[in-house]
């Protein structure tokens, strides 16, 4: 079976460790050809660390909207490549929130905007923690981390306050398969 779309050339605009931006030459089914843009990332994890009825949740600024916003823990394999996700959940968990987990559970995977990358997230529910402090890199000056209890994360996300979607994503995924009260 003939692909719907094809490509006929790849052209590479820009990389740094992060990401890498490309340019496609496509041809469309219909014989039509167009230009389409990918961004290529690692795909990365985020974890709702649980305790009781609390989670904690890191705030930072993001530079793309000028502002502050509230987010699960979450990072990607750049300085790690070979880490397994589990592996890189615990330690973008101590990084960010300064907590080791005990236990973990697999909720699942998702892609995050697979209109432009095919980049996904590994979600991660950490339990039994504990505080050993935090570790942060240079460009997580600034973030901080807290404990709030789950039903007024939820109310944030329904307010629309929290509005990154891989937190929404990932929250509601769990609560949607019981594992958040």
């Amino acid at each position: 079976m003939k692909p719907e779309i094809q490509t006929l050339a790849s052209t590479e605009i820009y990389r740094n460790r992060w990401m890498t931006l490309k340019e496609d030459k496509i041809q469309r089914a219909d014989g039509s050809e167009g230009l389409y843009s990918v961004i290529e990332k690692n795909d990365f994890v985020v974890i709702l660390p649980v305790e009781q009825d609390s989670i904690f949740v890191v705030e930072q600024y993001r530079y793309p909207i000028g502002e502050r916003t509230i987010e699960l823990p979450q990072g990607s394999w750049e300085l790690d490549p070979g880490a397994t996700p589990e592996a890189l959940a615990a330690g973008e968990l101590q990084e960010e929130t300064g907590l080791i987990a005990d236990r973990w559970q697999y909720v699942g995977y998702q892609k995050l905007a697979q209109g432009y990358s095919a980049q996904g997230y590994h979600i991660y529910l950490a339990s039994d923690l504990r505080y050993e402090g935090q570790n942060l890199d240079a460009e997580e000056v600034g973030l901080t981390a807290r404990k709030m209890k789950i039903s007024e994360f939820l109310q944030l996300v329904l307010e629309g306050k929290v509005t990154d979607a891989t937190s929404v994503t990932a929250f509601l995924l769990a609560r949607a398969k019981g594992l958040l009260d």
